[in-house]
Formats: structure tokens, C-alpha cells, sequence
């Protein structure tokens, strides 16, 4: 029960703390305004309302006056950079590569072993 409250919170911290809550905050507004669209009107006609921003609700209107006053409190340099990346890894990884050697056994002159250097014998050989 702890456990799963303070990973709660640590959620909810880490939302707020990114500006995300606001994301999920207009989602809540989206759903709402679908919901009650399509109540009077076909769901074609009512997703396209929802969402072209001609018509925002009220909690539309607070998220967005949120949204920029969260902005409004970054510093100028942190407002003026959110465009740029961090690179976190500039090295790519070595390709690692298994090649067989290139060296002959000694004595070997084929793939399928050493060659004969004595002559067969022509008939075979009785015991």
C-alpha cells in the first residue's frame, strides 16, 4: 500500500514537474467536449468541432491560460532554447564482426585433409 502511494506521487510529481499534467488536463477537456457534442449532433460532425479549436470549452480556455503562465515562469534562456536536443551519445557502437582465420594447418594441401605421398598398392594387401 505504501509502495504503490509513493510511486503514486512520485508520478504525479514528475508530471507536474514536466508540464505534462496540462497535456492530460486538455485530453480530459477533449473527451468531455466530444462527449457532449455527440450527444446532439452525428460523430463525424462532433469529433471534427472538437478538435478544429473553433469552439473551445471552458476548461479549453483554463488549460491554455495555465499552460502559459507554467511558460511565462521558465527563465528567458529556458524558454528561448526548448527547440534544442540534448545529445546524450555522440559515439555509435563498434560493429563486432566473427570472421574465421585465414591460417592453413600445417601439412594440409585441401579443405579435405593431407595429401598421400606414398603410391597405392595395386592389389590390396592379404593377411
Amino acid at each position: 500500500m505504501r509502495r504503490s502511494l509513493s510511486f503514486t506521487a512520485l508520478c504525479l510529481a514528475w508530471l507536474c514537474a514536466n508540464g505534462a499534467l496540462w497535456n492530460a488536463v486538455q485530453v480530459v477537456a477533449w473527451v468531455k467536449m466530444f462527449h457532449d457534442y455527440s450527444q446532439v449532433m452525428p460523430v463525424a460532425q462532433a469529433l471534427q468541432i472538437t478538435f478544429d479549436g473553433s469552439a473551445p470549452c471552458e476548461l479549453c480556455h483554463f488549460t491554455e491560460k495555465a499552460q502559459a503562465a507554467a511558460r511565462d515562469q521558465l527563465p528567458r534562456e529556458a524558454a528561448l532554447s526548448g527547440g534544442e536536443k540534448v545529445l546524450l551519445a555522440s559515439e555509435s557502437a563498434p560493429q563486432f564482426v566473427l570472421a574465421a582465420p585465414d591460417f592453413g594447418w600445417p601439412g594440409v594441401g585441401a579443405d579435405s585433409g593431407p595429401a598421400r605421398t606414398d603410391p597405392v598398392p595395386v592389389p590390396p594387401p592379404r593377411v
